[in-house]
């Protein structure tokens, strides 16, 4: 098993992210699934030879109705609305996260805009960033689930993603992708603990005015999740439809 390319890797010079929810997501949670699945082999065929990053996360409700009877061990859960230094912070929002990242903000753009017209008029853009500086705040390892119990998650990880107005480092002891937007602070959290994630978020110095939390399922799991192999709300890398 790998981790979907681009989640251990720094970011390319452009990335662009996206975070996207869906009306009635419970009837259309396989279809979504599906093209978030598809998205990086259509990635590869519009970059051609360009190096290039797409990563694929499922926000919490997505995940619970693709497998409503295989938990993600941590408890993966969207964050509650809280307060941090007197301020209120929004819970956690998205169904779907997309990361594009590569030399050329032109080809990230032709990226998703292929994605949004597979999801048609049922997707609703959340959120939108377009990034180019980037700082690694640090380089921690240990992010990915390797010695989960879990085999259905193994090699996947979590991620939080947070803005921030301001230019201010936001420090953590997890693995980083912090980026500069503009005048605002956009912060990418990895860990192999949801807990951990919501503990951070809960501890930044200041209070962010978006927040998500995402599942990043292993590239061999998202292949199997394009091949149809979750059924039934079963995990099973080489399962197949009945």
């Amino acid at each position: 098993m790998q981790a979907q390319p681009g989640v251990l890797n720094p970011p390319k010079q452009h990335s662009l992210i996206q975070v996207y929810n869906f009306n009635d997501l419970p009837l259309i949670t396989m279809n979504v699934a599906r093209i978030g699945a598809q998205t990086p082999g259509m990635a590869y065929e519009i970059a051609g030879r360009e190096k290039h990053f797409a990563v694929v996360g499922f926000g919490p409700m997505t995940w619970i109705w693709l497998t409503p009877d295989k938990p993600v061990p941590g408890g993966f859960r969207a964050f509650d609305e809280t307060e941090i230094e007197g301020k209120d912070v929004p819970e956690t929002e998205g169904d779907i996260l997309l990361y594009f990242s590569s030399d050329h903000a032109d080809l990230n753009r032709e990226i998703a805009n292929q994605v949004r017209d597979l999801f048609g008029n049922d997707g609703e853009l959340l959120e939108e960033v377009s990034l180019e500086k980037f700082d690694r705040t640090n380089d921690t390892e240990n992010i990915l689930i390797d010695r989960s119990t879990n085999l259905d998650t193994e090699k996947s990880s979590f991620v939080f993603t947070q803005r921030f107005q301001g230019e201010e480092d936001i420090p953590s002891t997890h693995y980083q992708n912090s980026f500069l937007c503009n005048t605002d602070r956009y912060t990418m959290t990895f860990s192999n603990n949801p807990a951990q994630l919501e503990e951070h978020g809960d501890s930044v110095s200041r209070s962010p005015v978006s927040r998500g939390v995402f599942f990043i399922p292993s590239l061999d799991l998202l292949t199997s999740l394009r091949m149809g192999g979750i059924r039934m709300g079963s995990l099973a890398i080489n399962a197949k439809w009945k």
